[in-house]
């Protein structure tokens, strides 16, 4: 009886490291790709050369189709979005991959530094892993499926541009070309244990107050004073975290000519983000009415500029890509959580176009910063996790 139970203890044992094997990336060489990516610089609108060098990558794995969008030429710079196709081996609904190909800075002349479990700078400027260990981890698994001929789901892959300048590539895309419903926006954060499924709706707005000129010694009841009207109606209204699911912030204040002159102009840019998209529909009309009112009491005028950048995107705990996410975070012994972010991603364009996404992780941390890190251990894990997902999306379907 001992004998048996040995022998079956042995077989479940041997049968769970068979199984993580056969879901274990290659590591170093997506740390390689990863480090390849970051040595092209994609933060001045200029990811013409990883379009292609991502293309180029993705026939090189059997994609049926590689297409470079014109993108570029809606929103300018250069560059495209890249579309790349794979059938899949089983009969199942299509799974859509992205991660975005430009940073949020220029990383010229970038020096990489390999520090223990850690990637980063020598900090004169940012690593990038924001989102190149998102197209990393996605070229890994694709490379895995290949080699091992795993089982998969047919593939639409989408590498887009210009996400850092307000999800620019996504909206330019046609969103005809895809067929999938579901899928990941591999643009996280540090930990594996934190999936997004909701962030806000995101709205800017660009506020100019006119008032009038005058010296501002010698005659300044004659001026109107445009920085006056502008700290006037920024004091009534609140910044900052105002509950839970909003926010709000005044990012730029440009005005003023020379300290001896009423200053005529000002210009305010901000933004407000909430979960709830009639909160910020709300603060919208108060922001005007409050800037309306003060110009019209200093006798001056004030102009607005108001657009949405992204809806909010909500996933269902129940969706069947967020329980699928979580199943297999358990099998890999990591209580991963379905949570929110106060960010944008490509996600809210893509949900607009009716694919349930969800904002998986990376392991880039410190993002937007020259303190940025790749931290390889969760680097890896999410490798791993997006490689279980894309093998085992629609595997009920014969």
């Amino acid at each position: 009886m001992r004998r048996a139970l040995w022998h079956l203890y042995w077989v479940l044992v041997v049968g769970l490291y068979a199984q993580a094997a056969e879901f274990q990336i290659n590591r170093e060489r997506m740390t390689e790709t990863f480090l390849q990516l970051v040595a092209i610089d994609t933060g001045a609108e200029n990811e013409a050369e990883a379009c292609q060098w991502v293309a180029e990558r993705l026939r090189q794995l059997g994609a049926e189709s590689v297409e470079i969008d014109n993108a570029s030429q809606k929103i300018g710079g250069t560059g495209g979005n890249v579309i790349a196709k794979f059938k899949g081996t089983r009969n199942a609904p299509p799974l859509f991959l992205n991660a975005h190909l430009d940073t949020v800075a220029s990383t010229a002349g970038i020096k990489i530094v390999r520090d223990g479990d850690r990637i980063r700078t020598d900090g004169s400027t940012i690593l990038g892993a924001d989102n190149k260990a998102g197209v990393a981890i996605i070229l890994e698994v694709l490379q895995t499926l290949k080699e091992r001929k795993l089982p998969h789901p047919p593939l639409e892959v989408v590498f887009t541009i210009r996400e850092e300048k307000g999800l620019l590539g996504a909206k330019a895309l046609d969103p005809s070309k895809l067929t999938a419903k579901a899928g990941l926006v591999v643009d996280g954060r540090e930990t594996p244990e934190e999936i997004f499924t909701h962030s806000p709706t995101h709205w800017k707005f660009e506020v100019v107050f006119y008032g009038k000129p005058a010296h501002a010694g010698a005659e300044p009841e004659k001026g109107r004073n445009a920085i006056w009207m502008a700290s006037k109606a920024i004091a009534q209204m609140e910044w900052g975290r105002l509950d839970p699911e909003t926010t709000a912030n005044i990012g730029v204040i440009e005005g003023g000519k020379a300290m001896n002159i009423v200053p005529d102009q000002v210009k305010l840019v901000g933004e407000f983000r909430s979960f709830d998209p009639a909160r910020v529909e709300a603060l919208i009309n108060r922001w005007r009415t409050v800037c309306q009112q003060v110009a019209e009491q200093m006798e001056g005028r004030v102009e607005f500029k108001f657009d949405k950048t992204f809806d909010a995107v909500r996933v269902s705990p129940d969706a069947p890509i967020a329980k699928l996410a979580l199943a297999v975070m358990r099998e890999m012994g990591i209580e991963a959580r379905l949570t929110r972010t106060g960010g944008g991603s490509d996600a809210n364009v893509f949900s607009g176009y009716g694919i349930e996404c969800l904002v998986f992780p990376t392991g880039a941390a410190d993002i937007h910063s020259n303190t940025e890190s790749l931290i390889l251990p969760n680097f890896y894990r999410c490798g791993e996790a997006v490689l279980r997902i894309v093998t085992r999306w629609g595997a009920e379907e014969k």
